[in-house]
């Protein structure tokens, strides 16, 4: 049988296996297939991000692909956050999209990787009160409130704190089922021309962020 790059063993087991939501990237609970995933693996590991900051997570999928690029790269003083409202996102909200899966202190995210700076709390506080001026980001993952107020906020706030040679990524781009505001929010940031924005139709969507340099930068 050829080699694989991929663990598809551990992939089904510790990626996949313990996450009901990572079919909204592309893949399936259980599934060797990681979907969009390999874009956010791809994108810690070539980028070398120290600095990984995820906002929102059903099920942790995201947190975990660039956790563990980091881990594969040996990549000293790296860290990952995870921020989510969890208990404290409100209930209309939490009726549309859910609630994560890994709160409970032993389930497996935090079993398997525990080095996943989990902070819960809305992402406009923790903004104000842990991030701002304390970070610089070089991998930006937003995943949060999905209404177009919410995701609006969270990239108005959080962008602020990725460097200029950083990453952003957006997703339920391509999710134009009501209420989701994500898909306007990427064309207002496309039109914009401050930033080139790649849209992947993976599932939901994914769309890939990157500031434009001046010329010679």
């Amino acid at each position: 049988m050829a080699e694989s790059l991929v663990n598809k063993e551990f992939v089904r087991r510790v990626i996949t296996g313990p996450d009901p939501w990572c079919g909204s990237h592309g893949s399936s609970q259980g599934s060797d297939v990681l979907g969009a995933g390999m874009i956010y693996y791809a994108l810690a590991y070539s980028m070398q991000a120290c600095t990984c900051v995820c906002l929102g997570s059903g099920g942790g999928f995201v947190p975990r692909m660039m956790r563990q690029a980091q881990r594969d790269l040996g990549l000293e003083g790296s860290r990952t956050f995870l921020v989510d409202g969890g208990v404290n996102t409100p209930e209309d909200k939490k009726r549309i999209w859910g609630s994560p899966c890994w709160l409970d202190e032993e389930s497996a995210l935090r079993r398997d990787y525990p080095d996943i700076e989990i902070v819960l709390g809305l992402t406009e506080h923790v903004f104000h009160q842990r991030f701002a001026g304390r970070i610089s980001i070089d991998f930006l993952h937003i995943d949060a409130d999905h209404h177009y107020e919410g995701v609006k906020q969270d990239w108005d706030l959080y962008r602020q704190l990725v460097h200029d040679e950083g990453v952003i990524t957006l997703h339920d781009t391509v999710n134009r089922r009501p209420p989701c505001g994500v898909p306007q929010l990427v064309e207002e940031i496309a039109s914009g021309g401050e930033y080139h924005v790649l849209n992947f139709p993976i599932r939901y969507g994914t769309a890939i962020v990157k500031k434009r340099l001046g010329q010679g930068a």
